[in-house]
């Protein structure tokens, strides 16, 4: 009788452990390369917000570039600029975060060019005020103001480059974008 209720025990567990990775079974998996992409990007900027190397600088920008335009207000009251212990934070931001934004280029290759063209260069001026922030031209009240400008301008042209995209997709579906060979910058932007 021991027996059998011991066996039964370790078959529930073996059921138990069976059904915890079946979880992710139901999770929708992202379906084809361009979703790979991006899903990977958003993870890898989401994960800037909880980076322990970037503490000291956490509260003082956002991280992870999505951008809380109410944040992005509380920040334009700082006047302080960057002190040498922020400036090692912000060189290793701006490292995890090209990173982010090469896994996100990979998305390229799959966007209608003006599209791609507006992000990649979006990204780049991104890029290019972290790096003046690094320099200390730049208090983080003024970083972001110039980064919200910077967000601002270019969501404007990508949604005026996905709407024209679009128009051109209604009038002819087989102009919707397919994976391209186009090389957008491989070249790291950041100079520290």
């Amino acid at each position: 009788m021991k027996r059998r209720v011991g066996m039964s025990k370790v078959l529930l567990l073996v059921g138990l452990l069976f059904l915890s990775g079946c979880s992710s079974w139901f999770v929708e998996q992202p379906k084809g390369p361009w979703a790979i992409y991006k899903q990977e990007s958003r993870q890898c900027l989401a994960d800037l917000k909880d980076d322990r190397e970037l503490k000291a600088i956490a509260d003082k920008v956002t991280l992870e570039s999505v951008y809380d335009r109410d944040e992005y207000f509380d920040l334009l009251g700082i006047e302080d600029r960057p002190t040498t212990k922020e400036k090692v934070a912000i060189k290793k931001w701006a490292s995890k975060l090209e990173r982010c934004y090469r896994i996100k280029a990979q998305c390229y290759a799959y966007e209608p060019t003006s599209v791609a063209l507006w992000s990649a260069a979006s990204d780049s001026e991104q890029m290019v005020l972290i790096l003046e922030l690094h320099k200390g031209n730049l208090s983080y009240g003024q970083f972001a103001a110039k980064r919200l400008e910077v967000d601002t301008t270019y969501r404007g042209k990508i949604l005026q480059a996905v709407s024209a995209d679009y128009k051109k997709s209604e009038k002819a579906p087989e102009l919707l974008p397919q994976p391209k060979n186009n090389e957008f910058p491989k070249r790291s932007i950041t100079t520290f």
